[in-house]
């Protein structure tokens, strides 16, 4: 948050976006020794709601128990999506179990409109 502030950045959409491993350790990490007051209290961190998917990395630090916390304005998050949705029917690949397998594709890009609305740590131990 700091970072992000410190850029006059912190205004707008303002998010967390992590995987469930520090969610997990989040909501078992107390704020202060005996407090009872967790660092992650719902789905919010520090007040702020925070978004929990598993495409977020956890082995992107030094070590394999280290995961990646994103801050930021996700407002200035760009997503492009061009052409249409391409799907695929395949009756063949599963045949012997008498399934079909449907497989779709997208074209899709990001963008950062503004760089200083963004902080991530890579490095966030969970275990």
């Amino acid at each position: 948050q700091t970072k992000v502030a410190v850029e006059n950045a912190d205004l707008g959409a303002l998010r967390y976006l992590t995987n469930a491993k520090v969610r997990g350790a989040a909501k078992q990490t107390e704020i202060t020794a005996n407090s009872g007051r967790f660092i992650m209290q719902g789905d919010t961190i520090d007040g702020t709601q925070t978004i929990i998917s598993n495409q977020v990395p956890s082995n992107g630090g030094a070590g394999s128990n280290e995961s990646t916390i994103l801050y930021g304005n996700f407002a200035d998050l760009i997503v492009g999506m061009w052409g249409g949705l391409d799907l695929q029917v395949n009756p063949y690949s599963l045949d012997k179990s008498g399934a079909v397998r449907v497989t779709t594709f997208q074209d899709v890009d990001t963008a950062v409109r503004h760089p200083e609305s963004f902080a991530a740590s890579k490095n966030v131990v969970t275990e």
